[in-house]
């Protein structure tokens, strides 16, 4: 929350100038965030492993498998911006009631010990390298492959399922429109004197190609009350996923940015997602 709350300082300092600002690589995956104190715990039934992956060129990635021994699903889940994989207990429960697959979480750069460089073209390396090791270590097999992503993770999951034969993906408070997204920051009365672009290196990692690489159905969350991504700019991604032939879905819930895996909606919406996608 604070790369959050300097940001819209930022925003505020710019405005005063009328001066234009430059969404970047350090916006999108902020470093420094301060180590929780919280602990993984497995949901009741599944077994938890942990491993630093190696990818050969890009560095190491902090993973945990929470496995159901009785299942051959999985599901990659990317947090948002600010996460960790320590504090995932809660919603590590909820994927797992809603599904009962195997659940993969990791660590961005700079937590957890991962050391992949903390920029666009790393982490657009990232996904098919990341799936590659998953498969080698056999935490990916034959089983049905969902990839699910909150907020930046909605990015994260359609870059790994891109090429991965994926059959399906979840994308939660999440669209790709970082400008408008950034707006969100923006105070009200301070939006017409501040410019914001994106810059090119940001610009590298294409979202919704990613989306429609991953030949997968979709499914999105909205929330109603999301002030950062707020509905209109889902519902604009929603129609443009379909205008490029991507098998998407929509569900909106109540809530804010980063809650709607607190309600019962959601819970259902992803089970029935799961249920419907997974080969019979």
């Amino acid at each position: 929350m604070k790369r959050t709350r300097d940001l819209a300082m930022l925003f505020m300092i710019a405005s005063l100038a009328g001066c234009t600002v430059t969404v970047g690589e350090r916006d999108f995956l902020p470093q420094g965030l301060t180590s929780p104190t919280a602990h993984l715990m497995a949901p009741a039934g599944y077994e938890m492993s942990e491993a630093m992956i190696d990818l050969p060129g890009l560095g190491h990635v902090h993973s945990v498998r929470l496995d159901n021994p009785a299942s051959d699903a999985v599901i990659v889940y990317s947090g948002g911006n600010g996460s960790f994989v320590a504090e995932q207990t809660k919603r590590a429960a909820v994927l797992a009631e809603a599904t009962r697959a195997d659940i993969i979480l990791y660590d961005y750069p700079g937590r957890g010990g991962t050391d992949v460089a903390p920029t666009a073209d790393a982490l657009s390396a990232f996904g098919p390298a990341f799936v590659a090791a998953l498969r080698q270590r056999g935490w990916i097999a034959s089983g049905p492959l969902f990839f699910h992503g909150m907020s930046l993770g909605g990015s994260l999951a359609a870059s790994l399922a891109r090429g991965a034969g994926a059959n399906g993906v979840i994308i939660e408070n999440s669209a790709d429109d970082i400008p408008r997204v950034a707006r969100s920051l923006v105070p009200v009365l301070a939006r017409p004197f501040v410019r914001l672009k994106v810059s090119p290196a940001l610009a590298h990692f294409t979202y919704t190609d990613y989306v429609v690489e991953a030949k997968a159905p979709v499914l999105l969350i909205l929330s109603r009350g999301d002030k950062l991504v707020r509905p209109s700019i889902i519902r604009r991604f929603y129609a443009t996923l379909r205008k490029r032939g991507v098998a998407v879905t929509m569900v909106d819930v109540p809530g804010g940015h980063g809650r709607a895996i607190g309600e019962p909606e959601t819970r259902d919406a992803i089970s029935t997602f799961f249920r419907n996608n997974r080969p019979r």
